[in-house]
């Protein structure tokens, strides 16, 4: 399974993408703002420009983006701030907070969850334009649910949409997960984000509770391991 040259992104494109793409989910899953959950939906202006939510006000380069992965100081493109200063301000203010909250190592549900959002959607990034990715995953289907012990309902799931590309949902599922991934407790469920725990010595260490399809799994966290080589979630 081939994917040809002139549908890619280019990689650093992909990593610019897939830090935007984190940055949103990972607000949407931490509740940190309510009012419109595209506040800062991404979007592609151009191979070097990336615009944070409807307006294109708040807009970074790939350089920038990096940057704001990094905990450095990102300077937004100041032409497009004069769009809408105030709807900008109000997207920094929460790029902020929403920053401060992710590192504050907050061990709760919400928390996990949120820390998982913005793996899982950076990893979507690459299954769906990575060439390494792509070959890999090949026409696999099904979702991957993972669940925190004691609790019915997936914290979240990996799944295909109907344009066949995989994307990140919460809550549960109209159909049968395909595998699903059980954390023993919310501390396993953020050191394995952080890649603190070997996947092969959590499982064999009752760490983690694992069932279903698992060449599916194993291609997923080829994927995550590629982002966490690239663009580590708590650099």
């Amino acid at each position: 399974f081939r994917v040809s040259s002139k549908k890619r992104m280019k990689p650093d494109t992909i990593k610019s993408w897939a830090i935007a793409r984190s940055i949103y989910k990972g607000v949407s899953f931490s509740k940190l703002h309510s009012d419109c959950i595209h506040f800062l939906h991404p979007k592609l202006l151009s191979e070097k420009l990336i615009s944070m939510g409807d307006g294109d006000n708040l807009v970074f380069s790939k350089k920038n983006l990096f940057k704001i992965h990094e905990r450095r100081f990102a300077v937004p493109e100041l032409t497009f701030i004069f769009r809408n200063p105030y709807s900008c301000f109000k997207k920094i203010q929460l790029l902020k907070k929403f920053g401060n909250y992710i590192y504050s190592r907050n061990y709760d549900l919400t928390y996990l969850s949120t820390l998982m959002a913005v793996s899982l959607e950076a990893t979507v990034v690459y299954m769906n334009n990575h060439f390494k990715c792509l070959n890999i995953m090949g026409d696999e289907s099904g979702a991957v649910s993972f669940f925190l012990q004691g609790f019915d309902l997936p914290m979240i799931n990996l799944i295909k949409n109907q344009e066949s590309k995989w994307s990140v949902s919460g809550g549960s599922l109209d159909h049968e997960s395909r595998v699903s991934f059980t954390f023993k407790n919310i501390d396993v469920g953020i050191q394995s984000c952080l890649g603190k725990i070997n996947p092969l010595v959590g499982a064999a260490s009752g760490d983690y509770e694992v069932n279903g399809y698992l060449p599916l799994l194993d291609k997923v966290g080829y994927c995550a391991r590629l982002v966490g080589r690239e663009i580590p979630i708590l650099k």
